[in-house]
């Protein structure tokens, strides 16, 4: 998948385009509101004959429009009667414009063989939509998934375990952190396991580990904050966890690629809390 993010003025040939939000979304409320979440392997693309601009950027950028049609690897939620499904998104009609704050869009090459992880809202003529719409794509709606070695639905055994404590540069880099320093405390939960959605299904039990860092200063504490985990070993409580492999029986958070490493962004850990309905989920593969 080839995104195409925020970049700088290039001299002539860029447009500039003025400062803009991008939306973000934990993840919990991407599977929340999405209608299918999947890993799925992208079989076709194509351009169709829709010629528009994407919504909320000045100045306006021109696209087209494109049908990748993807096979369902693996179903996290959704309607276990779709194999295959056609995500409806957008290409810049001219692709030497460079944004100065542009458009996060996202293509394919099903060449590749490449999987990916998407959250989608389904269009009233049957495609489907990233979840937080076609002007930014590529930052939460489609990931790539070559990150994630473990999906699975578990429950936690015990309450978070303190670890240890490192800078941000030590844990990401390897190196010296720039002054001042940026701490993050790692926890370590264990967790029995309920249902493998990708990854070894011989997995009963698994210990977590992740890293966290402060929220903003101006945090509201009263409000649910996905910066910070503090799982309570309930029966009734089960999560969805996407984990990258770290050592036997040990998985810390799927990262972001591309993103230095970083398992923890504005958009929280990929940790979800299920509900009654959402832990029917079950594999497709």
């Amino acid at each position: 998948m080839k995104t195409i993010p925020v970049v700088l003025l290039i001299h002539s040939f860029a447009l500039v385009a003025h400062a803009r939000f991008v939306q973000t979304m934990s993840y919990q409320k991407r599977f929340d509101q999405a209608d299918l979440v999947v890993i799925a392997q992208p079989l076709s693309t194509k351009d169709t004959s829709e010629c528009t601009v994407l919504a909320n950027i000045a100045p306006a950028v021109d696209v087209v429009g494109l049908e990748t049609e993807f096979r369902v690897q693996t179903l996290l939620k959704g309607s276990q009667s779709i194999t295959n499904f056609v995500l409806h998104h957008y290409r810049q009609r001219d692709p030497s414009l460079l944004y100065r704050s542009g458009p996060w869009l996202v293509s394919f090459d099903p060449a590749k063989k490449e999987a990916y992880l998407l959250f989608l809202t389904k269009e009233p003529d049957g495609r489907f939509a990233p979840i937080n719409g076609q002007a930014d794509p590529g930052y939460c709606g489609v990931l790539p998934a070559d990150q994630i070695d473990l999906a699975a639905i578990a429950r936690p055994l015990s309450e978070r375990r303190y670890v240890d404590t490192k800078t941000w540069s030590e844990l990401y880099h390897g190196k010296a952190d720039c002054s001042p320093p940026q701490y993050l405390a790692g926890y370590e939960t264990e967790f029995v396991v309920k249902s493998v959605l990708k990854g070894e299904n011989g997995t009963k039990r698994f210990v977590f580990r992740y890293y966290e860092r402060p929220p903003p200063d101006n945090w509201d504490t009263s409000r649910p904050c996905s910066f910070s985990l503090d799982f309570q070993p309930k029966p009734e409580d089960l999560y969805l966890l996407l984990l990258k492999k770290e050592k036997e029986n040990c998985f810390t958070p799927m990262r972001r690629t591309g993103v230095y490493g970083e398992e923890l962004g504005r958009d929280g850990f990929p940790v979800i809390r299920l509900d009654k309905e959402s832990q029917k989920a079950d594999t497709k593969q």
